[in-house]
């Protein structure tokens, strides 16, 4: 079984923006943007995504194409940062950033949670995740954040090495999962457009 692991096309936002869980628009480029992700990505058998907007469009776009099924998984949202969310990040007082900056693994943005929540979010979708019967590939559209947690943990890597994992929007990876926790990484696209 292959999952296809894709992050969202790039958000109409101003460089320096918090953003996880405030929906953004998707940026103008939107169209062409998901036009290359879909010229990258082989036929799936379902999609699952975050329920954000800028998941949900590229999502349907693939559902559309390969005439599969589409199901939202709140689980797969990006991470909360609370009271920082829709503040630039030079902005937000040091006081606070600089501390959560230092171990956003056990700290949370006020209001907000920490990167051990997002994980419990993640590892707690894969631990029930199971694959639809006699589908072969599964697309996995979701954001940097959670993406990066499923990458490392299908890996099997420290989470220390969790940044190493990233994709950059639009970016695309597919993963064989043999069993759980077993996997080979196959090609990588880092940019849709």
């Amino acid at each position: 079984m292959e999952l296809v692991l894709i992050r969202h096309t790039v958000v109409d936002a101003p460089p320096g923006l918090c953003y996880g869980r405030l929906d953004l628009p998707l940026a103008a480029s939107a169209e062409a943007d998901i036009a290359a992700v879909l010229a990258a990505l082989p036929p799936v058998g379902a999609v699952i995504s975050s329920p954000a907007a800028r998941c949900r469009l590229l999502a349907a776009e693939i559902a559309r194409r390969d005439g599969c099924p589409l199901a939202f998984e709140p689980d797969l949202r990006e991470l909360d940062f609370g009271d920082w969310e829709g503040i630039r990040w030079d902005a937000i007082n040091r006081a606070q950033s600089d501390p959560w900056a230092d171990d956003p693994w056990n700290r949370a943005p006020p209001g907000g949670e920490s990167e051990a929540r997002l994980w419990a979010r993640v590892e707690g979708w894969w631990a029930r995740w199971r694959a639809p019967v006699g589908v072969e590939r599964v697309a996995v559209v979701a954001h940097g954040g959670p993406l990066r947690l499923l990458r490392c943990r299908l890996a099997g890597a420290a989470l220390a090495d969790r940044w190493s994992y990233s994709l950059e929007p639009g970016g695309v990876t597919m993963v064989t999962v043999a069993a759980r926790g077993a996997h080979a990484e196959h090609g990588e696209q880092d940019d849709a457009g």
